[in-house]
């Protein structure tokens, strides 16, 4: 809170010798009036989760790889100018991780008996049905803001307010995975969506139609994808071509972006671009 030495409206009266001569029933607004008042409350906890004490190894479906997140901010602001100048803003996350362990099958190991290197290409084939990495994460943010300017020397008539607010849904995936000893893949994506709703204040229906459009997971502005595969040929594997080395690779991505609601005529924005390295 900051108190000016000299009045904000009349800047050659200094501040106090206004209120001291002003009728006793109008100096308290005076000084309120006059006077930059920020306060600024907040709550949140962070990556809130079971911790893994006693070291066992996780499933896919442990409580261990989910994680919650929430913090709350309200700013509260009024000076000369501004008569009222209000924020609140939500932030609330899910996230889920899975580290895993590769767990090679190769169902033909015992069942080729030879030590000859010309069936080690078929004795040494691999699966892997353990994903390295599983992350999904959900971010909410919603933001609500009131500002109205004072009506400095106009009367009794109120300014109309004006509002800052936004609903936003982000979505993160993330896949790697080595489905053999020679083939990975990595994959990941972000989903953009914004929850609409109708401007100004919201009445009971218009609130209740918010949260309906927030359970279905908003409207989506933005979605980003990225794939790549890459593969080591086991030439090492054939005697004839055990001294050479070959990698394959494929990466490809993925943009699509949703027209404006307000032109909804000049339709979405796609973009696609595609790699392939030897």
């Amino acid at each position: 809170m900051s108190k000016p030495e000299y009045d904000p409206y009349d800047l050659d009266i200094k501040l106090q010798d206004k209120i001291n001569l002003a009728p006793a029933s109008e100096r308290d607004s005076i000084e309120q009036e006059a006077l930059d008042v920020t306060t600024v409350r907040s709550f949140n906890f962070t990556n809130v989760k079971k911790t893994n004490i006693r070291g066992k190894k996780l499933k896919i479906w442990s409580i261990e790889n989910f994680d919650f997140s929430y913090s709350y901010t309200q700013t509260n602001h009024h000076n000369p100018i501004a008569l009222e100048d209000n924020l609140d803003v939500y932030k609330g996350g899910l996230g889920y991780n899975f580290v895993g362990t590769p767990k090679y099958w190769e169902p033909f190991k015992k069942i080729i008996k030879s030590k000859s290197p010309w069936y080690a290409l078929f004795k040494e084939f691999n699966l892997n049905p353990v994903p390295a990495v599983i992350t999904f994460r959900g971010d909410v943010v919603r933001q609500f803001g009131v500002y109205q300017a004072r009506n400095v020397g106009g009367g009794k008539y109120e300014i109309p307010e004006t509002f800052n607010k936004f609903f936003t849904i982000n979505r993160t995936y993330i896949l790697r995975w080595d489905i053999t000893k020679s083939l990975n893949l990595d994959f990941s994506a972000l989903n953009k969506s914004w929850v609409d709703e109708d401007s100004g204040k919201l009445d009971k229906a218009q609130k209740k139609q918010m949260w309906n459009n927030f359970w279905k997971g908003g409207r989506t502005i933005q979605y980003n994808q990225t794939a790549n595969f890459t593969y080591t040929v086991p030439m090492n594997k054939i005697p004839a071509l055990d001294w050479t080395t070959m990698r394959v690779g494929y990466g490809s991505s993925y943009q699509w972006t949703g027209a404006s609601t307000l032109a909804t005529t000049f339709g979405n924005a796609i973009q696609n671009t595609q790699k392939k390295h030897l």
